[in-house]
């Protein structure tokens, strides 16, 4: 199963080798660890999860690497945070935070002219909407838990890229503990056989959610990331930011939605059910769209706007 998985991976992001280790945290961690030695220094969007910036800021300068934070939309910030010992670029597009999509192009440049790693949270897209690896980078990660997975329950990550690179990532899996449960990895093979129906369902839902909510008095904006290049990826995604005209607004929408979820506090338990969280701002709610026909959605919403 761990091996006919792996390659199942492997070809979904056109890597030469895929692991499977026990969460998306534990790929991150296992990822960077692989690529860095202490005296090391690795650049970072900005635009990452609250969990990702806490490892990179607590735990690696503790195992003496160096890390730094650059703005992404500044094209020109990858290459002036650059050091001397700077071995890794670090991306998550589209951000799991704001739903905003990053540039891959001057990280990947920079990344072929100095022959350092560019390493691509790819959780928000998976392999049905972006293919980093196509693009330039090195290094794929997943939250399996996210879209790959979509019936959840089951935490497990995802690591794509070089053989080498992979054997490594296995070693740090290994030493750290990060093995997978057997139940995870014969859910998650089961899951990967609906995959592109399902994101491309929620894609589609998600594009309808998102013209629906634009035309409402109460929403001041709607983010949903698309990469308009159709080079880079399929047009389409499965997160949707909604910035209302009130804190207030927003709160009640939680209240709302949230009632609707059997798992309320977690956006992290697959994507058959649509889940909604605070985003960064007060006033924004950030939606992560499941499989609901989007009428039922649209309802939901109307409800929580009201």
């Amino acid at each position: 199963m761990r091996d006919s998985l792996s390659h199942r991976l492997a070809e979904l992001e056109g890597a030469e080798a895929a692991l499977v280790l026990a969460s998306g945290m534990a790929a991150t961690t296992c990822s960077i660890l692989a690529l860095l030695r202490p005296g090391d220094h690795l650049l970072a969007s900005s635009l990452i999860r609250e969990s990702t910036r806490t490892l990179l800021q607590q735990e690696l300068p503790a195992l003496g690497v160096a890390v730094s934070f650059i703005d992404p939309r500044d094209t020109r910030g990858w290459r002036r945070g650059l050091e001397r010992t700077t071995r890794v670029l670090l991306l998550e597009t589209p951000s799991m935070e704001d739903a905003q999509v990053v540039d891959c192009k001057p990280p990947r440049m920079l990344a072929r002219e100095l022959g350092i790693a560019l390493l691509v949270d790819s959780t928000a897209a998976s392999p049905v909407l972006f293919r980093p690896l196509d693009h330039g980078a090195d290094v794929v990660i997943h939250d399996a838990a996210f879209l790959l997975d979509g019936a959840g329950g089951n935490a497990a990550g995802v690591v794509c890229g070089s053989e080498g690179v992979i054997e490594e990532v296995r070693a740090k899996m290994l030493m750290w503990g990060a093995v997978p449960h057997p139940a995870a990895l014969a859910q998650l093979d089961r899951e990967l056989d609906t995959l592109e129906v399902r994101v491309q369902r929620q894609s589609a839902s998600t594009a309808t959610l998102a013209a629906w909510a634009a035309s409402q008095s109460s929403v001041q904006r709607v983010d949903a990331p698309l990469h308009h290049d159709s080079n880079v990826t399929r047009a389409g995604s499965t997160t949707l930011v909604l910035r209302l005209d009130s804190v207030a607004r927003a709160t009640r929408c939680l209240d709302v939605l949230i009632g609707h979820e059997p798992t309320p506090t977690s956006a992290w338990r697959g994507t058959h059910s649509t889940h909604a969280v605070r985003a960064a701002e007060a006033s924004a709610i950030r939606l992560y769209v499941g499989l609901e026909a989007p009428e039922l959605l649209m309802e939901r919403l109307a409800e929580a706007l009201s």
